[in-house]
């Protein structure tokens, strides 16, 4: 009897080792993946150079609400202080600078509603101001209530970028 179950434990482990089995149990590991959110963090000048905004990962930070510029992160706020950081005019800035509903700056560099087309697609939409199509206000919106970018168009020409939470009406207004 302990001759056979010799021979059984050893022909066991054998066969296990050849095909890669171990005579122990397999210890199974849960691991908690962290869920993570687009992003996108600017510093610097931006108006001479907007080539940004066409950046799926600046697309996706905008649906994703999660866009900072400077240290100032744009976030729904109740504020009614302005700061001007490089060529950006925040609005609405929190008592502590951190946070801001708007951003507003003028486009020195060359961008199109072609360029914009490319990527933001029918997604770009356009508000009806009765002026030709190359001309007037155009915006992104992928959430409702949500985070918005306004792209001020004359005659193709992308000449200011405005970008965070407000009304139109309130995001345009000139500074």
């Amino acid at each position: 009897m302990k001759k056979t179950t010799k021979t059984l434990v050893a022909t066991t482990l054998a066969f296990g080792t050849l095909f890669g089995m171990g005579a122990t149990g397999e210890v199974t590991q849960h691991t908690a993946h962290a869920a993570t959110s687009a992003y996108y963090n600017y510093n610097g000048y931006a108006g001479h150079d907007v080539s940004f905004v066409l950046d799926k990962n600046f697309k996706n930070a905008v649906k994703a609400e999660n866009v900072t510029f400077n240290g100032i992160k744009l976030k729904n706020t109740n504020s009614t202080k302005n700061v001007k950081k490089y060529d950006q005019y925040f609005r609405n800035v929190s008592k502590d600078g951190k946070t801001a509903s708007l951003l507003d700056m003028k486009v020195t560099g060359h961008m199109s509603l072609a360029q914009l087309n490319k990527l933001y697609g029918k997604d770009l939409q356009k508000i009806d101001n009765g002026k030709n199509n190359t001309t007037g206000i155009y915006f992104y919106q992928p959430n409702q209530n949500g985070m918005t970018v306004w792209f001020d168009l004359n005659e193709g020409k992308v000449d200011r970028v405005v970008m965070g939470y407000s009304t139109t009406q309130q995001a345009m207004k000139k500074n």
